[in-house]
């Protein structure tokens, strides 16, 4: 009953519509990246030359959901964020526990992308895919050869190595029977999106022969593991949010933005919280992560108990 509704509530609104405080925040992120795009605009930047739509309209907020938890998974997807990265890198995600959270999140319109171990991952790629992911993000890519071998796990023959199996989850919205498999195996291709972390100075440095590779949709911004590849931990103390945001990694952002826009490929940045998402936005970057599942729950609990015990 209540997935029906959810459906419903969807096809009449184009998307899950709801009051929850998760939700507003999302709201307000849109809000201040079409403000920040608008702004940019004005300045003078409407004239450039990028043809990635990452940096010619508002950004795609999403979350990494690293708690493997089904529950956690679904209420995330409830508040309506435009993706959701459920992670099997850093979160204890196996199949199964990955089947349960692509199976309870299926019913919501946010896109779902696993985080896989690695392009040499196949089989962590191969069941993500046949779960019903509409992509994997793939990190501790540092060269082409690590991206032509993450691309081809992802693409069937001719294109790539992908195993064809029958019946799984991923051919189910196409239907039942060998119909709806050949419209699958026609279409996969196509649909999959596959995302590449850019989140080591080998790979940052490599950006341009990664990004040549055909069939990339996303060079995501890892910016903590880049952080600590040039040695930032320790000049800011191993303080996290001051890493992120130190300015030693400007040009990093910045490069990604050109070079994605170069290659057609759309950037996707890691962040925390809302201002520096908002930032974000309005330099180019398309998919936008502001936190993950557990740091909204750890920080407004904390951020609860703090207020109460001042009462």
């Amino acid at each position: 009953m209540f997935r029906a509704a959810i459906r419903q509530t969807v096809a009449k609104h184009g998307r899950l519509v709801c009051n929850t405080s998760r939700h507003n925040s999302i709201s307000a992120l849109r809000r201040s990246g079409r403000a920040a795009f608008t702004a940019k605009a004005a300045a003078g930047n409407e004239g450039s030359s990028s043809g990635n739509s990452g940096s010619s309209g508002a950004a795609s907020y999403g979350i990494f959901v690293i708690s493997a938890s089904p529950v956690c998974a679904e209420a995330v997807a409830v508040s309506g964020p435009d993706w959701l990265c459920l992670d099997a890198q850093h979160g204890a995600v196996g199949y199964e526990t990955l089947n349960a959270m692509l199976g309870c999140t299926s019913a919501y319109p946010a896109k779902r992308i696993v985080r896989v171990g690695g392009p040499n991952d196949r089989y962590g790629i191969q069941q993500a895919l046949d779960l019903g992911a509409d992509g994997v993000m793939v990190p501790l890519v540092n060269s082409k050869e690590d991206t032509q071998q993450a691309v081809s796990y992802c693409l069937f023959p001719p294109d790539g190595q992908r195993s064809v199996a029958y019946p799984v989850r991923a051919v189910y919205r196409k239907g039942v029977g060998v119909p709806a498999l050949a419209q699958y195996l026609r279409e996969a291709n196509r649909e999959v999106e596959v995302w590449l972390q850019v989140e080591t100075r080998a790979c940052f440095e490599a950006l341009d022969e990664v990004l040549s590779v055909p069939g990339i949709t996303c060079a995501f911004l890892g910016p903590s593991d880049m952080g600590f590849s040039y040695g930032l931990h320790t000049k800011t103390n191993y303080d996290l949010p001051a890493m992120l945001a130190s300015p030693e990694l400007d040009n990093v952002y910045s490069t990604v933005v050109e070079a994605c826009n170069k290659h057609g490929v759309a950037p996707g940045v890691f962040c925390l919280g809302e201002a520096r998402a908002a930032q974000l936005a309005a330099q180019g970057y398309k998919y936008v992560a502001y936190n993950t599942d557990l740091g909204v729950i750890m920080n407004y609990s904390a951020s609860t108990l703090a207020k109460l015990r001042r009462t």
